[in-house]
């Protein structure tokens, strides 16, 4: 029963996502309503965020906004913002008086479309995808349903129930015997034996039927051509403004720490390039071949357990200490790319590390 309630789910969640495809589907689409909401000057104030500070993201929001553009009009490639937080993060409460509140932050992130023939062929691959998978999952619900309907199954099924009224039966016409009715008592235990056997028996059955439809490891491929379809159709450029720690890996991929390897990029605290596996665990977890992390700012150069690169505030980050360097000024920036190594090397070089340094503070 478990694998039909996993089919039913899955149809469902489908429903889900297409009803968020956009025009650039199904490379990711905006969060349009979310990005309205972080660049409204109101909303901000609503949420506890001083005039200056506001001042601060939106001066880095035009800053970085500037120079995507640039590398959009350079490389000829489509762009268009994907996601901006600036109501979430903040260290203390809203309330907080200004000397007392830590940097507040901006993320921002930004797509590229490197090529509009392979986001079509992209396109036309993913709904001939859809359909024959909508398909699968439809057949492979009919058919669990006729495996539970099946003489069989239903043989395993009354055996199961009545081992199950058996036990049940015996439970309560010996309560009297107290702890030593599962202790000593032997009925019990084979009593829930049996009822297991049979259970295990019509969970085998389904499981053969949903193992038999193949789904998995068409999901499996579809990953992997999606995976490579993604790598010569998009970049990504997420900014972190006054992050708490710089990371561009999900922290279960912690091994691929190991192997990426330093670049030496001038007044760069720390590069680093990451080559992303290609193996079946990699691609549920992460969809990009490649990835550069950039930290500007006192960050940490080893990172923590969680393989994020922790920033040194140099105070403490409390509702009491008077801070040095206030809310409404920069003290970092964690830069990262996604995507084809070639392309995110390109990318690589519009990113101007000069004026992004020159927008920070020192304490």
């Amino acid at each position: 029963m478990k694998k039909l309630l996993i089919c039913c789910f899955t149809v469902l969640n489908s429903g889900i996502l297409h009803a968020q495809d956009c025009a650039v589907y199904p490379a990711d689409c905006p969060e349009t309503e979310w990005i309205a909401q972080s660049q409204s000057r109101q909303n901000r104030l609503d949420n506890g965020i001083l005039p200056q500070e506001i001042d601060m993201q939106d001066k880095m929001r035009a800053l970085i906004t500037v120079m995507m553009k640039k590398a959009s009009q350079a490389l000829h490639w489509d762009m268009i913002e994907l996601k901006e937080y600036t109501n979430d993060g903040g260290l203390q409460s809203g309330g907080t008086p200004y000397p007392l509140r830590s940097p507040r932050g901006i993320d921002i992130t930004f797509q590229f479309i490197v090529n509009q023939d392979s986001l079509l062929a992209w396109k036309n691959y993913q709904a001939g995808y859809d359909k024959a998978h909508s398909n699968d999952i439809s057949q492979d619900y009919n058919n669990i349903t006729a495996t539970t309907e099946s003489p069989l199954y239903k043989r395993y099924k009354d055996s199961a129930d009545h081992y199950m009224k058996l036990y049940i039966t015996y439970a309560e016409q010996h309560k009297d015997e107290g702890t030593a009715l599962y202790t000593k008592d032997k009925h019990p235990a084979y009593y829930q034996k049996k009822q297991t056997e049979f259970l295990d028996k019509m969970t085998a059955l389904t499981d053969q039927t949903h193992e038999n439809a193949g789904i998995e490891s068409k999901e499996i491929e579809h990953d992997r051509i999606a995976r490579r379809f993604r790598s010569s159709t998009v970049v990504q450029v997420e900014f972190h403004v006054n992050a708490f720690a710089g990371s561009v890996i999900d922290e279960a991929l912690g091994p691929i720490e190991a192997t990426s390897k330093p670049l030496q990029i001038n007044n760069v605290k720390l590069a680093r390039l990451y080559t992303i596996g290609n193996d079946e665990t990699t691609l549920s977890l992460y969809k990009w071949t490649h990835a550069i992390l950039l930290l500007l700012g006192n960050f940490h150069t080893t990172p923590d357990e969680d393989y994020k690169y922790n920033y040194e505030a140099g105070f403490k980050v409390d509702e009491h200490t008077p801070k040095k360097i206030k809310s409404d000024k920069v003290q970092n920036t964690s830069i990262g790319i996604v995507g084809n190594k070639r392309f995110i090397e390109k990318m690589l070089e519009f990113i101007d590390v000069e004026k992004l340094n020159g927008t920070m503070v020192k304490f």
